[in-house]
């Protein structure tokens, strides 16, 4: 039953990004090269990394249920001995294509404070976390305490792909039917612009802004947006962690969402694995699956 309103909290609060709800404006400047952009971008990253510190220490004896808030300073005066970001990070290297097809890797800079006790998320599955959003100013320009669901095919890029080191926690109830998680992942992540909201700016985040997010992953659920039998990580057919540009029939409706894939007027779910011998079927033996291909006999 749990399982069940997880799925549907997961579908019914839904945010466009993390840091803006859907009534937040947001405005767009010129476009600036993608390559050009990262390179200025990650040393500016670099040389913050270098130059600040974050309250590790508070993290040092982390309690089970414990929630300690980020706290990122400079190293000078009475913090001059203190360990820096740039010394703690590790990075993860995310492809991009840039405007002329060409791939650009950008690097995401991350700390796991405590991984968790249970499963990771995919980039497709919708998430109950705690977050607090800033920028390289110390701008904080989303907070949330309290924990709310989030659907990770809508987050922005580099937040889902952090999400995905994370671990759940665990679920206990309480006597008087609320829950309580205990052992979740914690930690934060460092992002350049373009895995962020690049050239789009609102009051609190400017273009181009490289952005800092600090996650508690409470709980997760395996998300099947279309409820095809598919777990929506496995429709990201070609495994780029974008699910709109993954469209079989070419219906604008990407797989992910779209419960005939192959838009032959038989369900995905129908056509999938009908002998359930747990392979998805392929009636031609052409090497496509039944469930992609609209001339499957």
């Amino acid at each position: 039953m749990f399982r069940n309103i997880i799925f549907f909290l997961s579908v019914v609060i839904l945010f466009n990004s993390c840091g803006g709800t859907d009534d937040e404006e947001t405005d767009s400047v010129p476009m600036e090269p993608i390559s050009t952009q990262y390179v200025i971008e990650n040393d500016s990253i670099i040389e913050f990394m270098q130059t600040h510190f974050y309250n590790y220490e508070d993290f040092t004896n982390l309690s089970s249920n414990s929630t300690i808030e980020l706290i990122i300073d400079t190293i000078s005066g009475d913090n001059s001995d203190k360990i820096s970001l740039f010394d703690q990070v590790t990075t993860l290297s995310i492809d991009i294509l840039d405007e002329n097809d060409e791939v650009v890797p950008h690097n995401l800079y991350y700390i796991i404070n405590r991984e968790g006790s249970g499963q990771s998320p995919t980039v497709a599955d919708s998430v109950f976390v705690s977050y607090k959003g800033l920028t390289l100013g110390n701008n904080v320009f989303d907070s949330r305490k309290n924990p709310v669901w989030l659907d990770n095919t809508t987050v922005v890029r580099g937040f889902k792909e952090f999400n995905a080191l994370l671990k759940r926690g665990d679920i206990s109830t309480n006597p008087n039917g609320t829950y309580e998680f205990n052992n979740f992942g914690v930690g934060f992540v460092i992002m350049p612009s373009f895995l962020g909201y690049y050239e789009n700016n609102t009051a609190t985040i400017p273009a181009y802004s490289p952005l800092i997010f600090q996650v508690n992953m409470h709980t997760m659920n395996t998300a099947d947006h279309d409820a095809d039998g598919i777990n929506s990580i496995d429709e990201d057919l070609n495994g780029d962690h974008i699910f709109s540009n993954d469209d079989t029939d070419s219906d604008n409706i990407p797989n992910y969402r779209d419960r005939d894939d192959d838009g032959d007027g038989i369900l995905t779910e129908d056509e999938y694995d009908e002998d359930g011998d747990g392979i998805p079927d392929d009636s031609d033996g052409d090497g496509i699956p039944d469930y992609l291909d609209n001339d499957e006999n």
